[in-house]
């Protein structure tokens, strides 16, 4: 009796430690398997060499930026702002502003209209502009006129309710292309924190 009761409790262990060590494999597959996904939703998350930025104001918001580029400048003077110049390039900079807005009753359309009217007197040349309902946002991409040969600008605005989220790039010509990818990231991810 002695001796059967040792078999089965053999049988028993070995059942036992057999299904731990296949749940121990489960396991471990499952949590490569989540790596995996967490490693890829970063990916999507913060594309190309853009890494999400937020605020901790009245006023906040989550924007992408190459921060591997560039350092953030502090200014006294620009409580709402933050701005980001180039490492190398010193000219290149970034400005991201969150402002409370004093006529929330004015659409979108109207605000995009504004924006751009007489811009071109200001010295900046639109050379294209556009309005995406869909995010509530409109951007602009253009040059000023005393460095058509240099450099370049894309200008952002998202409005949320009651809010303002203003997103400011000054880049060297030759970064063009670049900047044109990293704008539609910019776009696709918006300026609200989830």
């Amino acid at each position: 009796m002695k001796k059967a009761c040792i078999f089965y409790s053999s049988i028993v262990f070995l059942v036992c430690s057999c299904n731990q060590d296949n749940a121990k494999e489960k396991a471990q597959t499952l949590s490569e398997a989540l790596d995996s996904a967490r490693i890829k939703s970063l990916q999507v998350a913060t594309p190309c060499d853009l890494e999400v930025f937020s605020n901790i104001e009245m006023v906040e918001y989550c924007v992408l930026l190459p921060l591997n580029e560039y350092d953030e400048q502090y200014d006294n003077n620009k409580k709402t702002a933050h701005t980001f110049v180039h490492k190398t390039k010193k000219n290149n900079e970034i400005i991201v502003q969150a402002l409370l807005r004093s006529n929330s009753e004015i659409p979108l359309e109207e605000y995009f209209a504004n924006t751009y009217e007489s811009i071109n007197v200001e010295g900046k040349n639109v050379e294209k502009k556009e309005l995406i309902k869909e995010s509530n946002c409109f951007y602009a991409k253009g040059y000023w006129n005393n460095s058509i040969y240099e450099s370049r600008f894309i200008e952002v605005c998202w409005l949320r309710s009651g809010e303002v989220v203003k997103y400011y790039s000054f880049f060297d010509v030759a970064d063009t292309t670049l900047w044109n990818n990293r704008l539609k990231e910019i776009l696709s991810a918006g300026s609200n924190c989830k």
